[in-house]
């Protein structure tokens, strides 16, 4: 069942946070029924064009190349990749667009394979010193991620008007550095409050040219996915636990059977077998609930928002496909099991727009010099980290 709140037009606080979701799975947020009120300007629901044959030619070469060139091209095939996405994805007639180069998302992945060596190789030197790798790959973090999603903003724009994320080095530090200092001693308690303002963090600093976003949750939302998670992390492991005994157990039973136990291959293989699925029930119910909480948090300037209805058991069942269909094909569904997620994904995302479309694209751009913007920006968006 999906339920929302009424939520009123104009701007909210930035420390304000409310949320809008409720869970396919009947455990989750939940609201007080609202009537609803008729509106003026329909849903604009986002459309993916794309074809898993189509992607597949693009994905082909892009592995193959990078495979030659030993990871070299993994850049140029990233750029291929979001490129084709992006032109596929349509909203309200427009396709989306991304116009990064691959140079410096090149850069930022030689930076993170530099760290990621550094990191391994102290930790073959001294337990000591890899703490300390440790802790200065810590320290990078929040200003990577700062970089990466000024990186991705700059370069990803709807009818021609580029996004922005404005640069809050200070906001990063305090959300993915020091806030995660307080995990333990709360005992893991406070990490929903923590998700939640990332998130709120994440959509109040970006822009569509000079139109700012909000962010509106109910923290409370964020622990129920939590609490919720973690059931279904025990009831998961706790049957896969059981299928795995009785596997196992029924198949020494047999006379002149040696077992499973006597066959690690044959072993190795049922415990995949059985805690995958189990692993994808976890991930698809966390991953469902959480992006359904930052998409419908999320408002443009003007009250424009969001409205997000990803179901548990639907993308449940799309990772056991996909998994399976990569498995049976060793690896050549690859490309067809990406484009069926984001076509199910771009199918349950609609714009609930609170005015005219067009009229308020043209005032925002309008109020955008976007080649200033770009010259300006240029120096600064040097690599793309890939986070």
């Amino acid at each position: 069942m999906y339920t929302r709140r009424a939520v009123r037009g104009g701007r909210a606080n930035k420390g304000d946070v409310m949320h809008d979701e409720t869970l396919a799975l009947d455990v989750g947020p939940s609201d007080p029924e609202v009537p609803a009120r008729p509106r003026a300007w329909p849903d604009q629901p986002f459309e993916f064009h794309g074809s898993g044959r189509e992607y597949f030619r693009i994905w082909i070469v892009n592995l193959a190349l990078s495979i030659v060139t030993l990871g070299i091209y993994s850049a140029w095939a990233s750029v291929r990749t979001r490129r084709y996405f992006y032109a596929n994805i349509w909203l309200a007639g427009s396709p989306f667009e991304y116009s990064a180069q691959p140079l410096p998302i090149l850069r930022g992945r030689l930076i993170a394979v530099l760290m990621f060596g550094c990191y391994i190789l102290a930790g073959r030197t001294s337990p000591k010193l890899q703490l300390v790798a440790a802790a200065v790959i810590a320290i990078l973090l929040p200003w990577l991620i700062v970089r990466g999603l000024a990186f991705r903003a700059r370069y990803s724009s709807w009818r021609g008007l580029p996004f922005r994320f404005e640069p809050d080095f200070r906001g990063a530090y305090k959300w993915y550095l020091a806030m995660y200092l307080l995990i333990f001693p709360t005992l893991g308690l406070i990490y929903p409050w923590i998700k939640a303002r990332q998130q709120q963090w994440t959509v109040t600093h970006h822009r569509y040219g000079n139109a700012t976003f909000d962010f509106e949750a109910d923290v409370t939302d964020y622990y129920i996915v939590l609490f919720a998670t973690i059931g279904i992390t025990i009831l998961a492991l706790v049957c896969a636990g059981f299928i795995l005994v009785g596997v196992t157990g029924s198949s020494a039973g047999h006379p002149g059977t040696p077992g499973l136990k006597n066959h690690p291959l044959e072993l190795l293989a049922t415990i995949y077998a059985v805690y995958l699925p189990a692993y994808l029930a976890i991930y698809a119910y966390s991953r469902s609930r959480m992006l359904n909480l930052l998409y419908n948090g999320a408002r443009l300037a003007g009250g424009h928002r969001l409205r997000s209805t990803l179901g548990f058991w639907a993308m449940f069942w799309i990772y056991v496909s996909n998994l399976v269909a990569i498995i049976c094909t060793v690896g050549l569904a690859t490309a067809w099991a990406k484009v069926r997620m984001v076509r199910y994904r771009a199918s349950h995302i609609v714009l609930q727009p609170a005015g005219d479309l067009d009229a308020f694209v043209a005032e925002t751009t309008a109020q955008t010099d976007v080649g200033a913007l770009g010259a300006e920006m240029d120096g600064f968006f040097s690599i793309d980290i890939g986070l």
